[in-house]
Order: C-alpha cells, then structure tokens, then sequence
C-alpha cells in the first residue's frame, strides 16, 4: 500500500485552486552526504550548481539510491508513485513514440496504443505517433518524455535539467509549456536545475548548496532576500563583495571599490558580504539617478541584448554589473570613459562573518 504522502491544497477553498503541496524530508550518507528537508509547492525548481547533489536527490525520491526519511520511506523503486524525466528525455530508441508513451500503461495492446494516442493528441503530437525519437526535435523528445510521465498518474513529477540539451528559445517555450501541463494535472513537480530564470518562472524555489537546502520559498521572496553569498549567487546576483560595517552599523567600507557606502538600516560593527542587484545599479550622470551612495568608475563592457542592456563597471579593483533599459543605453559612456553610478542604500544586502576578498581569492585558488 502506498503511504500517506502529505500532498495537501496549499490554501483556502475558496480560493482558486493552489499548488499541490508534498513534504520533502531525506538524509543520505551516499553516493554524498545530503539533507533534505523543503517543500514541493506546484511547479518546484531545486536549484543548485553541478555537483550540488541535485541528480542525487532526484534519485533517491525515486527509489534509485537509498535514502531515510519521506516520502515513500521503504517502498522499491517501481511502487513509487513517481514520474521520472531524466537528463536527456531518455526515450527508447529502437521504440516509436506512441510505444514510448504506452510503455508506462497497463492494458492490452490495442488499449495501451489507445491511450497513448489519446495522450499524444492532448499535445497535438499525434501526428508524431509512427516515428522514432531520432526523426523528432529535441522539444517534441522532451514533450513525448513529459507525457510517459504523466500517463502513469504519479503524486510526483521529478524533471532532471529539462532544458539542458535545447536552446534558449525552445527552452523556455517548453518550461512554459512544463509548467502549464503539471497545474493542468494538478500534480507536484521538482526540477532540478542549475538555470535561474527557471526557478523564477517556479511556484517555489529550493536553493541546495553546502549538502542542504540553504532557503526554500516564492521566487520573489528568494530572489529578494538570498540566505546567504552562496544563494544570491545561485539566484544569478552578480555583484557581490567583502567589506566592513563601521560607523555604529551605518557605514559599510567596500574593501575592493575603494570607498564607503552610507547603509539605510544599522547594521552591527564587522566583516560581511554585501551584494547588490544588477537592475539596482543605477547611472548617475547628468543629474539622472539618485543622490545617495555615488561612485565612480571606468566602463569595461557593455552588451546590449532584445530587452536591456548590460554594462560592467571598474571601481577601484573591483567591477560591478548593471542592468540597464533599452532607454538608459544612450546615456552609456563607451568602454573605457568615466561614468557616475549610484547604489541605493536599501538595495544593499549584507551577511555577517565574510572573509576579505583577499582571503576568498586565496581560498579558491
């Protein structure tokens, strides 16, 4: 019998439908020391660097490593209600897609060809039933895997880097597409990814580093207020750096910028990281951007992409990204002159107990 696996509405009746809940809770000793503890809400990114144990963990909650904890605490891989995709899509070659699909039903023949088609048509790849994994694109082998899946009705959905192997475009197209069908089905998801956009585009973000999850909550939570200099690196923040709070806690020393930054909330006397957001950044010429926290600095490169640009500056030693508008780009000095930034005060997040970027350097090298 499968037990009881703790997957509840998360939130009122009478509210529109919400994510379903399910409770994570595994410690693993191999092939790395892991614990686990978080929640599956809806569409849930774990996210982590390679090497994190993000694979490992999807693992184990299907039943292929071992594992203590919940949910389905003892049960063998194949009597977990689990739909796995791995890294890949993993399809059978030598099988058609219909067969792919029907190789996760129970039936007769011509009921498991039935059901299959009936589940290809509900994502218009009917038509797709007769060919081999190798004559499909790389998004139609991802939809097809998706839906051998889901035919097996599981309580949970595990996706391995789903958009690993696709470009840009087709990528993000088939998470939307991912997103849409596991809320369809109202079942849970975990993805285990190493792409922030991703987990912005989740119900819920698990952040997995140092063998444990480091913060769990709603991207705009997680993305805003990152645990800790691991996390907001994860979360894609790329301005991060030591200094020291001074001051009575309203001064904060940028070590390798070279100059002191007025903080809007006291902040206790010592060493810390400090991080600022990219799209926090702003330029400070000509009378436009803030008054509070300016620096100067030298333009070293500048991108500019369909929907913003992006432009580093040198500050002393260090170098800070900022994420501009389209509009802003015309105010942009080239590469190599002088431009004034402006850092807003209450867009500086601190973490107590850093090392000097000095110490950190000689750490990873």
């Amino acid at each position: 019998m499968v037990p009881d696996l703790r997957v509840v509405p998360d939130g009122p009746a009478t509210q529109a439908p919400a994510p379903v809940r399910l409770a994570v809770d595994l410690r693993l000793t191999r092939p790395m020391p892991l614990v686990a503890r978080f929640a599956v809400r809806g569409f849930t990114v774990l996210l982590g660097a390679s090497g994190a144990g993000k694979t490992t963990l999807l693992k184990a909650l299907a039943g292929l490593l071992p594992a203590a904890g919940e949910p389905f605490a003892g049960l063998p891989a194949h009597r977990r209600p689990v739909g796995y995709l791995p890294q890949g899509a993993a399809l059978f070659p030598h099988l058609t897609v219909w067969r792919n699909v029907a190789f996760a039903l129970d039936g007769t023949g011509r009921a498991r060809h039935a059901a299959a088609l009936a589940w290809l048509d509900r994502l218009g790849l009917a038509g797709l039933a007769e060919r081999y994994p190798a004559q499909i694109s790389g998004g139609q082998r991802q939809r097809v895997a998706l839906l051998r899946a889901l035919a097996r009705h599981p309580a949970l959905l595990l996706l391995d880097e789903p958009t690993a192997s696709l470009d840009a475009a087709t990528g993000e197209a088939i998470m939307a597409e991912l997103i849409a069908r596991t809320r369809e089905f109202g079942v849970p998801a975990l993805v285990a990814s190493h792409d922030a956009l991703l987990a912005a585009m989740a119900d819920h973000v698990a952040v997995l580093h140092g063998g444990a999850v480091a913060q769990e909550g709603a991207p705009e939570t997680v993305f805003a207020q990152p645990a800790d200099p691991a996390s907001a690196g994860l979360l894609g923040w790329r301005n991060l750096f030591s200094g020291e709070v001074r001051g009575d806690g309203t001064i904060l020393g940028w070590d390798s910028g070279g100059v002191a930054l007025r903080l809007r909330a006291r902040a206790p006397d010592g060493r810390v990281r400090w991080g600022v957001p990219a799209g926090a950044v702003q330029l400070a010429m000509g009378g436009a951007g803030g008054r509070e926290n300016r620096v100067g600095g030298i333009v070293s490169g500048r991108a500019v992409l369909s929907d913003q640009a992006i432009a580093r500056v040198r500050c002393g030693s260090a170098e800070i990204v900022l994420s501009l508008p389209l509009s802003a780009v015309s105010g942009l000095p080239p590469v190599g002159e002088a431009v004034a930034l402006a850092i807003p005060a209450d867009a500086i997040r601190r973490w107590p107990g850093a090392r000097t970027e000095t110490q950190d350097a000689a750490a990873s090298g």
